[in-house]
């Protein structure tokens, strides 16, 4: 991907009236956050991601028995703000976090909601 393949930060709504954010790494890579109570605590999480998301502390790996990995995404007093979806491969689960970390801080939030 290129530059110019920058995703967006998707704003979406659970049915059960919560908000989250996707953001899509390469290939059929997600980074999906935790549910909030309202838009504007999702905003907070967004802007928080963004500015956090080129610092290598706030990554936490996890890489399964099977081989499968995942990352953990945390804001600056690590709590955590979402998680990749499982990779077959760490080396894919590595470029995704690659990915979020070159262009997160630069995506614009989308809201989906509506």
């Amino acid at each position: 991907m290129t530059g110019k393949d920058i995703s967006q930060i998707e704003i979406r709504k659970a049915g059960n009236e919560e908000f989250y954010f996707v953001f899509r790494l390469p290939g059929d890579g997600m980074f999906v956050s935790v549910f909030f109570d309202s838009m504007s605590e999702t905003m907070v999480a967004v802007e928080s991601a963004k500015r956090d998301s080129t610092k290598e502390a706030n990554y936490l790996y996890n890489t399964e028995s099977a081989g499968e990995a995942y990352f953990v995404f945390r804001d600056k007093n690590s709590k955590p703000i979402g998680l990749s979806t499982i990779f077959e491969q760490e080396s894919n689960m590595t470029v995704g976090m690659k990915y979020m970390k070159k262009y997160l801080h630069r995506a614009e939030a989308v809201d989906l909601t509506t």
